[in-house]
Order: structure tokens, then sequence, then C-alpha cells
């Protein structure tokens, strides 16, 4: 099956651009209006509420949960990692929970953004909503082009090819 809606998670408003929870939103927000077949949404609904709005957008364009690529930040995952996915669980992550309750299903493909890993002794809910640091800034725009070709892989070529080019490969 093919995507064909591309979902980047992260929180609407200035207060939240440039925050780790926010790579997913802005890797979507970078590719909108790429030359690809595929709807682009960054939804406008804070994370933990964001299920509702994929899940009208999916049910008014009439796309299966199967061909929505779910694009979000994971600080299990180092910065220069991505892993995609094509089902499994939330593993935690509540902005992916709420897609999948409102769909109804755990067979979403999703890429996870690399944005760790997560300093000893932090809370997670306080470390994904900092801004990267001024060291990893220069890599996370390095890597920008690479996060972007991972999601365009995964449209024009396939899960599989993406999953085989990108998933367990550090990136430069």
């Amino acid at each position: 099956m093919s995507i064909k809606l591309v979902v980047g998670l992260g929180n609407p408003g200035k207060k939240y651009e440039g925050t780790r929870h926010n790579i997913g939103r802005r890797i979507v927000e970078s590719l909108q209006g790429a030359p690809l077949n595929v709807a682009w949404l960054f939804t406008e609904k804070f994370m933990n509420e964001s299920g509702a709005e994929v899940a009208h957008a999916a049910k008014y364009k009439n796309i299966a949960p199967e061909e929505i690529l779910v694009v979000l930040d994971e600080f299990q995952i180092p910065l220069r990692k991505l892993s995609i996915l094509t089902r499994d669980s939330d593993d935690g992550h509540n902005g992916l929970k709420s897609v999948l309750e409102c769909l109804g299903t755990e067979n979403v493909p999703r890429m996870r953004i690399g944005i760790g890993p997560l300093p000893e002794r932090s809370d997670p809910a306080d470390f994904v909503l900092e801004r990267f640091s001024n060291a990893e800034k220069p890599m996370l725009e390095s890597l920008m082009p690479e996060f972007e070709n991972a999601v365009t892989t995964a449209v024009s070529q396939g899960l599989d090819a993406a999953m085989n080019k990108y998933n367990n490969r550090w990136l430069s």
C-alpha cells in the first residue's frame, strides 16, 4: 500500500517552534508543496490531541490508516538516527497514542526521528519541550535534508525502500 497522507506531529504556535517535540511538524512543513502525489498535514492541535485531526483528514480524503505516514520525535533514539515502522505500539508517545486511538488501529506507519539521548535524570516531558542546544543545531540543520529524503523515499518508493535505506543507519 502506498502513502497518501504524511502527518507531522508537533505543537502549534511560536512558543513551540524549534523544540524537540516539533521535529515531525518541522519536516512536514518543509516538504509541503513538494511535487509528490500525497497530502501533507501538520496538526494544528496540541500533540496529545492530534489524533482527531488526523482521523478527520483521513476520513475526509478516504485514506486508510495504512496509507498514513506519521512523522514524530523519539527521545529513545539518538539525534543522528531514525526508525521507520509499519506498525507498533505508541511506545509512550502521547501524540502517536492519540493518533492510534482515533484511527482505531496500530497499523499506522510511522517515522520516529531521533532527538535523544535523554540526559540522565531528565524528565522526558521537559526534555521534548526544550529547544536543541547550540551544539546540536548545526548537526540538526545538516540532518534535515536526510530526514526530508527519508520521507520522500517512503512516499515515492515505498516504506520497504525507506526502511532498507534509513533504518539502523547513522545519518551524516
